[in-house]
């Protein structure tokens, strides 16, 4: 299995895609301002406790209080006024992102991440992934790390079985650092606000994507020496397999993951077999339909349905991952009267979720043959970031966001003056979007280490643009 990590900074956005074995699993685009927050530690004062619910609000210093559950601490308590009080200070961690109106969720059942362990420091004992089968293997990892788990919790992810005993041990102290670092911090503040070092959208792909057994390819030499030095504080004394980026043709191009975010934008997936799967997020659930499209030929011993539904589920897992779906998913596959087939199926689709780094649970088939998953919530759906409502459109129409249609646009004059200096660029576009490249065009001038000029094009729409270069 060779996993390979791209990255692509740029000063609107910055985008990572993982792929396995040269197909693209996963999908994460992080915006200045705008950044993940999972994981993040706050220095927080509770402001209101809701005692019916269970639930309190906590001043984290920015706009919107974050909220707190009983579940998210570590009590045997059943009511949250028996355990915290109105006023009270507390070090606490965001298990999930603000959405809408809402808050970001906090707990105090801290975590920090590393690319092969996660310490707990308010837990104990050691846990190994499932995936990591050899018993000699495994017991090499809970000889190495086992001290560590006496008075914490260290969990080992898949990755760690290929990585040397050095690595392993540096990240572990790296990580035990990081937490005294973190605690320090909250004792020193004063007020509500972040503790710990401050995340980037770099760094936050870094943190959610990056294992010891995969390779690096970035897109620029800052966003190169950035990563080099954020693993090198995560992993000390390893050299990251990290390269940049030096061909024509634009990275994620390349390397087919401009398609792939393509596709997990749109409502219809394709099969190889020629059936395809439609998904189709609603307010109470995912909900994915597989179709055979008339597919009748058995594979092997299979049934056409069963080989399908296979194909199906492969790719659907895929998916969720691209599109980072989350809650209640259902899915409908076809119809299957082979004996044995439902337990193949479900067996297939419980081994493809495991492999997802992504806590998710498999409920199973309902009366009406209806599969049952859910899977957690931490970062925004892939769609949310990149689209809003439109606002012409009476149905439920969407259109690229605005951040979406500047990170396009720069990223296509970073390609026209990569390999030609002495370029000059001249954007034609709509009002609206002339407007916001105005207020944008210092930056972008410096960004490009050239001039720009922008004009309104009656004949363009809104956010339409176009590029005139000139060479000097």
């Amino acid at each position: 299995m060779k996993k390979v990590l791209l990255i692509e900074e740029g000063p609107f956005e910055t985008r990572g895609a993982l792929l396995n074995d040269d197909t693209v699993i996963e999908l994460q685009i992080e915006r200045p301002g705008d950044v993940s927050r999972v994981g993040q530690f706050y220095h927080g004062r509770v402001s209101k406790i809701l005692p019916d619910m269970n639930i309190a609000f906590v001043d984290i210093g920015e706009k919107t209080d974050g909220f707190l559950q009983l579940s998210d601490l570590h009590t045997t308590a059943t009511n949250l006024n028996s355990v915290i009080t109105e006023g009270e200070k507390l070090l606490l961690q965001v298990s999930k992102d603000a959405k809408g109106d809402k808050g970001p969720q906090l707990g105090a059942r801290f975590a920090l991440h590393g690319p092969n362990l996660i310490y707990r420091p308010t837990s104990q004992g050691l846990t190994l992934s499932k995936n990591i089968k050899n018993a000699t293997d495994r017991s090499r990892i809970e000889k190495l790390l086992g001290g560590f788990a006496d008075n914490a919790g260290v969990t080992v992810r898949t990755s760690a079985d290929k990585a040397p005993e050095p690595l392993l041990f540096s990240e572990m102290t790296s990580l035990i650092s990081e937490w005294e670092e973190v605690k320090a911090a909250q004792k020193a503040s004063k007020k509500p606000q972040p503790v710990g070092r401050a995340e980037t959208p770099l760094t936050r792909i870094l943190q959610t994507l990056f294992t010891s057994d995969t390779r690096l390819i970035v897109n620029n030499s800052s966003a190169l020496n950035a990563t080099k030095s954020y693993l090198a504080h995560r992993l000390p004394g390893i050299e990251a397999d990290a390269e940049l980026w030096n061909k024509q043709e634009p990275l994620f191009e390349a390397m087919g993951a401009n398609a792939a975010m393509e596709l997990a934008l749109q409502k219809r997936v394709p099969l190889k077999s020629g059936g395809n799967i439609t998904l189709e997020p609603t307010e109470a659930a995912i909900v994915i339909d597989v179709n055979s499209a008339g597919q009748t030929r058995a594979a092997g011993r299979q049934s056409a349905a069963l080989a399908t539904n296979l194909e199906a589920a492969l790719e659907i897992c895929r998916q969720i991952r691209l599109r980072n779906y989350a809650g209640i998913i259902i899915i409908d596959f076809i119809q299957m009267n082979g004996k044995g087939d439902a337990k193949e199926l479900t067996s297939f689709l419980q081994t493809l979720l495991e492999q997802d780094p992504c806590p998710s649970r498999m409920i199973g088939m309902t009366e009406i043959g209806l599969m049952q998953i859910t899977r957690k919530r931490t970062r925004p759906q892939l769609s949310d970031i990149m689209r809003k409502s439109c606002p012409q459109c009476e149905a439920d129409g969407v259109v690229p966001d605005d951040t979406t249609i500047l990170a396009h646009l720069f990223r296509e004059l970073q390609d026209i003056v990569r390999f030609s200096p002495n370029v000059s660029l001249h954007i034609k576009s709509g009002n609206e979007l002339a407007l916001r490249l105005e207020r944008q065009k210092a930056m972008l001038e410096k960004e490009l280490a050239r001039p720009i000029s922008i004009s309104i094009d009656a004949a363009l729409s809104e956010n339409e643009y176009g590029i005139n270069q000139d060479v000097q």
